[in-house]
């Protein structure tokens, strides 16, 4: 991808991304709780919980895989996204629907090229950084053109 004139650096803060692995861990526990007091027959409830389980560590495990490869992550004014791998390199990522971008927080659901899909949390402030508003307009341009397709 060339380098883009308008485009935001977000840096994703491992505070928040071991709170999307701890919540991911809590809510697989609240998830099978409220599984095994279903009221159907044992074997049922067995089933269930060992398709939750599955689902559960598959995306835990995407999510722990992802934030060991990826850092920094760049958003250009056409809406691509980029991410820095280990080696300095930038990756070509795509964004999945559901992602979520508020004034001071932003869910970010995002498509690797090599297909491991995870989530990312980020946080920042418009008065504080000049990228977190450039994110803003660019989001804001972003949503405006996928909506109108």
């Amino acid at each position: 991808m060339s380098l883009h004139a308008y485009s935001a650096e977000l840096h994703p803060e491992p505070r928040l991304r071991r709170l999307v692995l701890a919540s991911g861990i809590m809510l697989f526990i609240a998830g099978l709780l409220l599984i095994l007091r279903l009221p159907v027959a044992a074997t049922y409830r067995s089933a269930i919980a060992v398709f939750w389980l599955a689902l559960n560590a598959y995306e835990w495990f995407s999510n722990r895989r992802a934030y060991a490869r990826f850092g920094i992550l760049r958003i250009d004014a056409e809406g691509r996204i980029e991410c820095r791998n280990g080696d300095g390199a930038w990756q070509a990522h795509g964004l999945r629907s559901g992602s979520i971008v508020l004034a001071r927080f932003a869910w970010l659901r995002l498509t690797a090229a090599d297909g491991l899909r995870y989530a990312e949390l980020l946080y920042g402030d418009a008065r504080e950084s000049d990228d977190w508003r450039r994110f803003q307009v660019i989001w804001r341009h972003v949503g405006a053109t996928r909506r109108s397709c």
